[in-house]
């Protein structure tokens, strides 16, 4: 993957000719050298100078020539604007070939040529930082490379997108110097630690040893899906619509997906936002901004929970239980519910709603899991929902079933479908739905097998909890629930 360097920025500076070899400087020769300096090679358009560069809070970058002075043809060079002024660090050299990354570009402050003394100027972090997207908090993280010698650095992510991470940097400035490689490690909760490998194109030191703000850009196809992923998760109004913009696809987004029960007055405001924001990017209840006008009477009898993608809340749903409670049900009160279906019993989904960042990705079908899971728990054998037209058919993928009832939305004047779901159908016999539900939810029942036992299965099954076709997919719930642990 080949990375565009930042361009060449600030004039050319003025610099004097020299006509020969320059004095050596007695008082120089016994100054002591800078306490971090790496070796690189500075690239003046076709002449390349070996040397060290060292990081100065007070003098920005300082590149000392190996030699200790500059030739006059570098010099003559540097005086030309349009020449550009590059440099390879020694010590990744091989890492920066292998990735075909060039040289990075840096714009020329200063120029002492009988010094040999090349001072440089990186790229600010400030316009990075602005246009890229920010975590909800600072990301903890620490930074390691070769050029630092086995030290490792904190540091807090204070902006991160796919291709590049604005840090804070606590230790001394000197040590980061630009063009070098480093790898970010950035530890989150719900996940393994991100590694982000890619070089430093802009620091901006605080003047003291107190630390540095570096943009640290990816290098790498890896390391760019793992910001992704890292951006996607932590970063408010950066979802899946934003990294289709950037021609993203990272694998493995969908596996720091996790559903969690709503606990507490926090979680409750949670669901009410997910709710308004979901319904009014399609139009409904424009004018009701307050979270709390999205509340239900019927949340007070129904077990709710969150899907959250890394740290941020983007789904939501409800199981309304009624207990045989007519006044407990919401499609009760609009159609009247067949009988059969309070003979055996059943729970509605309801309220199943997507952040619009994060829409079009089978996020239903995590959500639906979490369902599965709750009405086994609970021993009810069928699963009562309305669905709007056009997700009718993902529904009917996994075993729904239309009933010759529709319904007005709740929030608008959309006609929505009434349709179910018969868990002894599904769990009793083999049938043209049963390859689907096992690879969706196979896992969930081969857990709760393992988890309650058959006791609850059975209590749905009824009588053909003994027939061969539910052994069959109990028992490939079983196999499916075994990878995951």
């Amino acid at each position: 993957m080949t990375l565009i360097d930042l361009p060449v920025i600030g004039r050319a500076p003025e610099t004097r000719r020299i006509t020969g070899l320059p004095a050596q400087n007695p008082a120089g020769a016994a100054g002591l050298p800078p306490p971090h300096a790496v070796a690189v090679r500075l690239d003046i358009g076709p002449e390349r100078i070996d040397g060290r560069l060292s990081g100065d809070p007070a003098a920005g970058w300082c590149f000392t020539a190996a030699t200790g002075y500059l030739p006059e043809r570098v010099v003559q060079r540097l005086a030309d604007p349009a020449i550009a002024v590059a440099v390879m660090p020694e010590i990744d050299r091989r890492a920066l070939r292998h990735l075909r990354v060039g040289p990075l570009r840096l714009a020329v402050a200063s120029v002492d040529a009988g010094a040999g003394v090349i001072r440089l100027t990186a790229a600010i972090c400030g316009p990075v930082a602005d246009r890229l997207p920010r975590p909800a908090e600072p990301l903890p993280a620490m930074l390691d490379g070769r050029s630092l010698n086995r030290r490792r650095l904190p540091a807090l992510v204070t902006a991160i997108g796919p291709y590049e991470a604005v840090a804070e940097i606590t230790g001394p400035a000197a040590l980061l110097i630009p063009g070098t490689m480093m790898t970010l490690t950035v530890t989150r909760p719900w996940a393994a630690p991100f590694r982000l490998r890619g070089r430093i194109v802009a620091a901006e030191m605080r003047g003291d040893d107190a630390g540095v703000r570096i943009v640290l850009r990816m290098a790498g196809a890896a390391p760019v899906d793992r910001a992704a992923i890292l951006a996607a998760c932590t970063a408010p109004g950066f979802g899946i619509h934003a990294l289709w913009t950037y021609g993203l696809k990272p694998r493995g987004l969908m596996r720091h997906l996790r559903v969690v029960p709503v606990a507490g007055a926090a979680d409750m405001t949670t669901v009410y936002r997910l709710r308004r924001d979901a319904n009014q990017f399609y139009g409904r209840r424009p004018d009701a901004h307050d979270p709390e006008a999205w509340a239900d009477p019927l949340d007070a009898c129904s077990i709710l929970f969150l899907g959250l993608l890394g740290d941020k809340p983007i789904a939501t749903a409800r199981l309304v239980v009624n207990g045989g409670d007519r006044s407990r049900s919401e499609l009760q009160a609009l159609v009247p519910v067949p009988e059969q279906f309070w003979q055996d019993g059943f729970v509605e989904v309801s309220r199943l709603v997507v952040h619009p960042d994060f829409r079009g990705n089978r996020i239903r079908y995590d959500m639906f899991r979490e369902v599965e899971r709750l009405a086994l728990g609970l021993g009810v054998r069928y699963l009562l929902f309305d669905a709007i037209p056009k997700l009718a058919p993902l529904y009917e993928a996994v075993g729904g079933r239309r009933l010759p009832l529709t319904k007005k939305h709740q929030d608008s004047d959309e006609i929505e479908q009434v349709m179910y779901v018969d868990m002894r159908a599904i769990l009793g016999r083999v049938n043209r739905f049963s390859a689907v539900w096992l690879a969706g939810f196979g896992g969930t029942l081969g857990r709760h097998l393992a988890i309650a036992g058959r006791g609850p299965t059975d209590v749905i099954l009824g009588p053909d909890r003994r027939s061969p076709a539910a052994a069959v997919i109990r028992g490939m719930g079983r196999l499916l629930a075994w990878p995951g642990g």
